[in-house]
């Protein structure tokens, strides 16, 4: 017989739980999971990745009915198929649907 290890140590259950929480928009689980990982003495930018990995998984479904919505309704336009707050602008990053496009990061 062989002795079996675990990659789920308190501090992964702990990450696992902040995600969780995250997804499950229970701030009072959130701040349990981060104040305990605080005191286990994981990092601010790890909590913080952990949190932006959670919102990336839980966002999903939203991008996917967004593009879904704005094909069916607007043709795929970009913008949901109107003016923006950043239509005009001069630079590609901040130009209708670019990255720094306000409607583009509505999301």
């Amino acid at each position: 017989m062989t002795a079996e290890t675990t990659l789920i140590t308190e501090t992964v259950a702990e990450l696992i739980g902040l995600g969780a929480a995250m997804a499950a928009n229970n701030a009072e689980a959130f701040q349990s999971h981060n104040d305990r990982l605080e005191v286990l003495g994981v990092s601010r930018e790890d909590r913080i990745q952990a949190i932006n990995l959670a919102l990336q998984v839980k966002m999903a479904p939203h991008r996917e009915l967004m593009g879904l919505a704005e094909e069916a309704l607007v043709g795929g336009g970009g913008c949901c198929g109107g003016e923006c707050d950043c239509a005009g602008e001069d630079s590609e990053e901040a130009a209708c649907g670019g990255p720094n496009c306000a409607c583009a990061n509505e999301e």
